[in-house]
């Protein structure tokens, strides 16, 4: 070794030599390339940006109001519509019409019971949002589920000079229609702003006209469900046909267009769009279904502002960016080379069989990842190193732990057939069965020969296991066992149906009071074995078994655990294993294995 080591000093030496005449070149190449790489784009994007930027601004801002609005449109247009709804269903509601009919505050005594609950069930608690009103041609039949508007009192209100007044002003309405209007905003009886109503006649089944329906809409109604990202400063909904507008963000503000500048500057176009005018960006579009528009507001004065004051701030930190661009790129491309040098001398280490690691000390993401990836490599090797001698260590531990508590077979089955013959002796047939059936099951577990069995031993041991358990338990234990024929000969690994019927008796069932159930199905379901081990037991609560069942190792489910990991080894992606629990109702666990491919 001390005759070596020189040399690979040397070696080394003329390596790093070489490497550092590579980098002189390498250094002037990539600063170039990082100068050009960071500061092309960037003086692209300054440049149009400078150019480009006013105008592609406000079309970003055209388009984004014009979304808003078509958005805000339609949730109006939604709303409008469910309560257009609501007034056909109270309007030819046939309680409705008969009270109207009658015409007789007697008559609506006798049904009031059933008139409320019907108005309050049609407008589903939304009464924080509408009211509903209906008012005879007489004016004696008057319902709310508010407090009925006196200014609908037919008896005393019918004249057209009422502008608020939506039955007065539009009693030639269409027969049929509803009407949406925004002319009776008003402040109603509990102080909330009505910013439209619906309007609908009353008819019995020969047209004639009993009354009208009327559900006024507070302005929470509309403005709920709108400018939910407060993208707009004023929204307003225009009625062309009254040359009427209301707020909806301001519910107090309502009145002909000239109340309201931006709108003028429509003049009366009403083609869904977004445009900016002066320091305003205004966006219009129609609410459908209706003759209704919805036209929102925006001030890019702020804007403006933001942009003068985002150019300056952009300038500076451009002028920044360009410097420590420079510096950057020229401290980057020089070091590069060190890392390539160092990890190549520390690669040449390990075909001398020096599996020590150092920290990663590079910067740069790509070439500590190849540090990290090397010092992940030596740590794997050293780790299985010493997987390998501890899983020796435990082997052997168990061999002599296995010695330890292994019993002589032989005087194990000599004991029981003693006991077999002392029993059929003395005619005990239930020790004598308990002896039989015992046997079987210390036979299949000591018989280490085979790893596997079929599935016709496994029942049988199963059944010899639950004859035992009927002995101790009696009538309260029902059992049923159900085996495929053709699935009798198919080879499973030993012991996994046994320790799940073990697992629902002593868990599942003895804890329960009452009669027992246990059934163990096995049947051939396509290319699958279908294992279904089901009781009636007490359950448990299926938020406590993990969803991956390999956690179940450190839990008390060590049994189900080493069936489930003995299956996976077998099986491995083609097993199916699955419980469902219900706490009071039992346990189904379900175990599904491929045919024939192991």
């Amino acid at each position: 070794m001390r005759t070596f080591l020189p040399i690979v000093r040397k070696e080394v030496c003329r390596y790093t030599l070489f490497m550092a005449n590579r980098s002189r070149t390498l250094f002037v190449r990539l600063l170039t390339y990082f100068l050009i790489v960071l500061l092309l784009p960037l003086l692209i994007f300054s440049g149009y940006y400078v150019f480009r930027g006013d105008k592609s601004q406000s079309r970003y801002l055209s388009e984004q109001s014009l979304g808003a609005i078509r958005r805000d449109a339609l949730a109006v247009g939604n709303v409008l519509e469910e309560y257009r709804h609501k007034a056909y269903l109270l309007s030819t509601d046939e309680l409705i019409v008969e009270v109207m009919r009658h015409d007789s505050p007697e008559f609506l005594n006798q049904v009031i019971h059933e008139v409320y609950p019907l108005l309050f069930s049609v407008m589903k608690g939304d009464t924080y949002l509408a009211s509903a009103n209906l008012v005879s041609n007489t004016g004696r039949i008057r319902l709310s589920t508010h407090v009925f508007p006196k200014l609908f009192d037919l008896r005393y209100h019918t004249s057209t000079s009422e502008l608020n007044n939506v039955i007065a002003q539009n009693l030639n309405l269409s027969q049929t229609a509803s009407l949406i209007t925004t002319r009776g905003h008003r402040t109603s009886e509990n102080g909330r702003q009505v910013v439209a109503s619906i309007l609908r006649r009353i008819y019995d089944n020969e047209g004639t006209n009993l009354g009208y329906l009327v559900i006024d809409l507070f302005g929470e109604a509309l403005s709920t469900g709108i400018n939910i990202e407060r993208f707009f400063s004023d929204l307003y909904l225009i009625d062309q046909k009254e040359f009427h507008a209301t707020s909806l963000i301001h519910t107090d503000m309502h009145g002909s267009f000239d109340k309201f500048p931006p709108l003028l500057s429509l003049k009366g176009d009403y083609t869904p769009r977004a445009e900016q005018i002066g320091s305003t960006v205004i966006a219009v579009a129609p609410v459908a279904n209706t003759n209704l528009y919805l036209a929102g507001t925006l001030s890019t004065v702020f804007l403006s502002r933001n942009i003068s004051r985002w150019y300056l701030i952009f300038t500076g930190m451009l002028i920044i960016g360009v410097a420590l661009a420079m510096i950057f790129s020229f401290l980057f491309s020089r070091s590069i080379a060190r890392p390539i040098a160092s990890l190549a001398m520390r690669m040449d280490r390990v075909d001398r069989s020096n599996l020590q690691t150092r920290p990663v000390k590079s910067k740069i993401t790509e070439f500590a990842q190849l540090e990290n990836s090397y010092n992940v490599m030596i740590d794997q090797i050293r780790m299985l190193l010493e997987q390998t001698r501890e899983e020796q260590k435990k082997l052997s531990e168990a061999e002599r732990k296995a010695l330890e508590s292994q019993m002589n077979p032989l005087f194990l089955f000599n004991t029981l057939n003693t006991i077999k013959a002392l029993a059929r002796i003395n005619n005990q047939e239930e020790i004598y069965t308990i002896t039989v059936k015992l046997g079987k099951l210390l036979r299949s577990t000591i018989d280490s020969h085979e790893s596997e069995a079929t599935l016709a031993d496994s029942i049988a041991l199963i059944d010899s296991y639950l004859t035992i358990q009927k002995l101790r338990y009696g009538e309260k234990l029902v059992t049923s066992i159900h085996l495929d024929p053709t699935c009798a000969h198919i080879k499973t690994p030993k012991l996994v149906i046994q320790p799940l019927v073990e697992n629902a008796i002593i868990h599942g069932l003895e804890p329960k009071v009452g009669n027992w159930f246990l059934a163990v199905r096995v049947e051939a379901v396509g290319r699958q074995i279908q294992i279904t081990i089901e009781d009636n037991g007490v359950g448990f609560d299926r938020t406590t078994l993990p969803r991956d069942l390999n956690e179940l190792a450190n839990s008390t489910h060590v049994g189900v655990y080493n069936v489930y990991r003995r299956l996976s080894l077998a099986y491995q992606n083609e097993l199916e294993f699955s419980i469902d629990s219900t706490v009071g109702k039992g346990t189904i666990v379900r175990i599904g294995l491929p045919i024939g491919r192991r």
